[in-house]
Parts: structure tokens; sequence; C-alpha cells
């Protein structure tokens, strides 16, 4: 299940789940080869990638992902939900292909990266 604010999307083909870790400025290596720093947070990004879209499904996605930040929710990677406020990468599409006469999108994918 994938929704971006009111917007059902199609159901993905694919998610790639991943936690992000946040680290303080102050983060890095001494002269010793130490890692010192502040774990500060951890954020949740998806790539979403979409069985094959009609036209009209692309243009449902690409309006709902046009925007700045968005609620999400989207199925996790343990079959539960997650609701999240996210922002969006750019979505991108392999190629067009027709069959049966409709024109579909190819591997529409899109990272959706909580705030």
């Amino acid at each position: 299940m994938l929704q971006i604010s009111s917007t059902t999307l199609p159901v993905p083909k694919s998610v790639i789940y991943s936690q992000n870790k946040l680290w303080s400025a102050n983060t890095g290596r001494l002269d010793s080869g130490y890692f010192v720093g502040d774990l500060i947070g951890i954020k949740k990004k998806y790539e979403v990638t979409f069985p094959p879209l009609t036209t009209t499904q692309l243009s449902t996605v690409r309006a709902a992902i046009n925007t700045d930040f968005a609620s999400v929710t989207i199925t996790n990677a343990e079959g539960g939900t997650d609701s999240v406020t996210a922002y969006f990468g750019d979505l991108t599409v392999e190629s067009y292909s027709w069959h049966n006469g409709i024109q579909y999108a190819i591997n529409a994918t899109v990272s959706i990266i909580e705030r």
C-alpha cells in the first residue's frame, strides 16, 4: 500500500527499505583512526519501483510527488504500516513500451525520504 496525502498510488512492484543514520557536524575520524560523533537521528527511506504504468497512472504518481513535503503511508519491510512526512527524489522512468495498443511507463522509480 502506498498513499501520498489523499492519493492512493498503484501498488509498487518493489520497495527497497533503508534506515539512514544522521550524525552530528563533529563526526569523523581522528588521526588515530578512532571514529567520533553523535548519532542525532535515524530516518527512513523507500526506493519505490512501480510495475508498468499507463500514462494516466504515471500522471497520478507525478502529481502526488510534485510537492515539497507530504504525508506518506506505506507498507514497511515487516508487513506493518509506516506513516511519515516525506520529500521525494526525482521520478525516473526507464522507457516506454506498447502492449495491446496502450502505452506503458516501465520501471518508474522514486525515492521517498523521511523529513
